[in-house]
């Protein structure tokens, strides 16, 4: 492994295997607007549903003495986006589908990070990160900040304990099976109205694109025409997961 490889994979974390399959649901307006763009779209914790998420970030610091420090600067230089290692299940259809017109794209963990990590960029061993969701319960997550310090977050300054405590989620969303992209917008330079977004290439970054299993047949021809006319050459198929194909049943 090249030294500028062994750089980057060193932020990432509780990953065994950087070459796995993983997925992530778009609905087909933000799809659309992927492939025009060439650009992902990461947002800041704050805008995910969970307030568990994003725990750390929405706490105070005690300084002693009754007095209160604010980490709201801190709060507002993240930013995430969530894919998952599931490839096809009715839990993540019906959550990030609601139209029933979502579009799932396939990469993997390593291709996906190397698309967004700038090895040019100052300090971006302390802005870019990759992780596994831990799931834990919300009686572990108290736990955790009644016995953590804001000094032991912080403590060796490469920012990583920052970026694993973004990727903590309560166990009841365990399903998910959830990897995530972290980046630390150092300098609030590049992040817009809660938004940052990194340029990619769709078609070097996806491994397969697919349309949501309840698209009718002459739906999902629209929409593959529709995708191809837009310059995709990533291969495009229907997720088989509501295909009715059983053998019939012999008389005797």
């Amino acid at each position: 492994m090249s030294i500028v490889n062994n750089a980057i994979e060193k932020n990432i974390f509780n990953i065994d295997n950087i070459d796995i399959p993983i997925f992530r649901i778009f609905s087909y307006e933000r799809f659309e607007e992927l492939i025009k763009n060439q650009k992902l779209t990461l947002v800041q914790p704050s805008m995910w549903d969970d307030p568990y998420e994003n725990f750390f970030l929405r706490t105070k610091v005690d300084l002693g003495n009754g007095e209160v420090a604010s980490i709201e600067d801190l709060k507002n230089s993240w930013y995430g986006q969530c894919w998952t290692e599931n490839e096809d299940t009715d839990a993540m259809w019906r959550i990030y589908s609601h139209e029933k017109d979502g579009v799932r794209v396939k990469t993997t963990a390593r291709k996906l990070f190397y698309s967004i990590f700038n090895g040019s960029e100052e300090f971006c061993n302390l802005k870019y990160f990759m992780g596994k969701v831990e799931y834990k319960s919300k009686a572990e997550l108290i736990n955790f900040m009644e016995t953590v310090t804001f000094s032991d977050i912080i403590a060796g300054g490469q920012n990583d304990k920052f970026a694993k405590l973004l990727c903590i989620k309560r166990t009841e969303f365990s399903h998910e099976n959830e990897i995530r992209v972290i980046v630390d917008d150092i300098g609030n330079k590049n992040g817009v109205n809660g938004l940052y977004k990194i340029d990619i290439d769709t078609d070097s970054l996806f491994d397969e694109i697919c349309l949501d299993p309840r698209l009718l047949d002459e739906d999902v021809s629209n929409l593959t025409q529709k995708i191809k006319k837009m310059g995709v050459s990533t291969k495009i198929i229907q997720s088989e997961l509501y295909k009715l194909d059983i053998p019939m049943i012999r008389v005797i």
